[in-house]
């Protein structure tokens, strides 16, 4: 049973506002450090735990209908939103810095973070979801734990043609202020915030403009994409800057010897540029890791095609003995 084990301390949980759904404030034990955390059913239970981590573009976590249909197949979602992506501090500033994002400390960070939540929890056997911006972090944290059996990094941003999907202008004009100076950075930040108050649908719906699946999501769950919206406006600028820096400049290149030896997968949505289609295939080759596409999606690509996920998670080697 993936019920926590017994440790010297155990983790403290404090329920957050009732608009978060179930989830909850974990502090790790024997520290001061918390992080939000969502299981669905609220209680660990038998099924194989699907571990979800969020990326910078949706610090929520996935549908109640998505939930169940992970629970109807034999896995438990078990989200975890970040540090500083909602209630929770964000990492030191010092972290945060450019010659520390350079050589990936706030990655290593994090995943030490969520290594410590996995023991804390007794988790095993751990299906480990990356979305967007969390995949580097996922990666990481793949190495550091036994407990994690397989990986779907899903929509990764090691791709080569990342600047040409980034929909609309204004936006990508907006990212590239972010990670480029840190007056841009102050300049994009208030921007994006002035754009999330007046109407943070708007946004998203700019934002997903390629996929219809994706678009489909965000009118299904309207008012979990404006509470995303609340929360991006409250991201500090270090917190900005680290994530779309290591995204799409400093940890764009995976060491192909590493992904060898992992039992993971790349998910990737059809609802994107031939472009980006064909970067990220050569990419996988030469990481040598599968690579699986979905008909719907793009952004939010397991979400919108939840059956391709769970084909995906399905593969694993691990699954795939024991049936």
């Amino acid at each position: 049973m993936n019920s926590a084990t017994q440790t010297t301390s155990e983790p403290e949980w404090r329920r957050v506002g009732a608009e978060q759904r179930d989830l909850k404030r974990v502090r790790l034990p024997d520290t001061s450090i918390e992080l939000e955390v969502l299981i669905h059913g609220d209680r660990l239970s038998e099924l194989t735990p699907l571990l979800i981590i969020n990326s910078i573009d949706f610090p929520m976590p996935p549908s109640t209908e998505f939930c169940e249909q992970m629970r109807s197949a034999g896995y438990q979602v078990i989200f975890v939103r970040r540090p500083g992506f909602g209630h929770t501090r964000p990492l030191p500033s010092a972290l945060m810095q450019k010659l520390e994002v350079k050589h990936h400390a706030p990655i290593a960070t994090e995943a030490a973070l969520i290594k410590l939540l996995i023991d804390a929890l007794g988790l095993k056997r751990v299906r480990l979801l990356g979305l967007g911006t969390s995949n580097s972090i996922c990666l990481r944290l793949s190495q550091m734990s036994d407990a994690v059996d397989f990986v779907i990094f899903s929509n990764p941003l090691f791709n080569p043609a990342i600047w040409d999907v980034i929909r609309p202008a204004w936006l990508k004009r907006m990212i590239r202020q972010t990670v480029l100076s840190r007056s841009g950075l102050k300049i994009a930040v208030r921007g994006l915030r002035a754009v999330l108050r007046r109407d943070p649908i708007w946004f998203y719906r700019q934002f997903a403009q390629k996929s219809a699946g994706d678009i489909a999501y965000i009118e299904a769950n309207l008012a979990d994409f404006r509470n995303a919206g609340v929360f991006l406006q409250q991201l500090e600028p270090d917190l900005y800057f680290y994530e779309l820096r290591s995204a799409l400049i400093d940890d764009t290149e995976w060491n192909p010897d590493a992904c060898r030896a992992m039992n993971a997968v790349i998910l990737s949505g059809k609802e994107t540029t031939k472009k980006w289609k064909e970067s990220i295939v050569a990419e996988a080759e030469r990481l040598s890791l599968p690579i699986m596409f979905a008909d719907a999606g793009d952004l939010f690509v397991p979400y919108a095609s939840p059956d391709r996920l769970l084909e995906a998670l399905d593969s694993c080697p691990v699954m795939a003995a024991q049936v």
